[in-house]
């Protein structure tokens, strides 16, 4: 599952969520810098939290929350500034 979001108004930043669940491979990225590298083989976790803290001057508080579904997907929700920005199902 890959996604991406714009944020910031005066400052754009792009995050980048990138998770391959048969791999367990989980990148996000900050204007194409990692920021968070992750790697599972076994027991992924049902609910995960990533959060990162984005831009210089104007900052933005970017919280990812990863559900996983019962068999094979997950859910992610997306706030900023912990408000509600995107739900992406895959």
């Amino acid at each position: 599952m890959k996604f991406t979001l714009e944020v910031g108004e005066a400052e754009k930043h792009v995050v980048e969520f990138n998770f391959n669940q048969l791999a367990g491979n989980l990148v996000i990225s900050v204007d194409n810098q990692p920021v968070i590298k992750s790697t599972r083989v076994f027991n992924e976790p049902l609910h995960e939290v990533f959060t990162i803290e984005v831009g210089g001057k104007q900052k933005s508080a970017v919280r990812i929350e990863k559900n996983r579904k019962q068999l094979f997907g997950h859910r992610n929700v997306v706030y900023v500034d912990n408000r509600l920005t995107r739900v992406v199902e895959g």
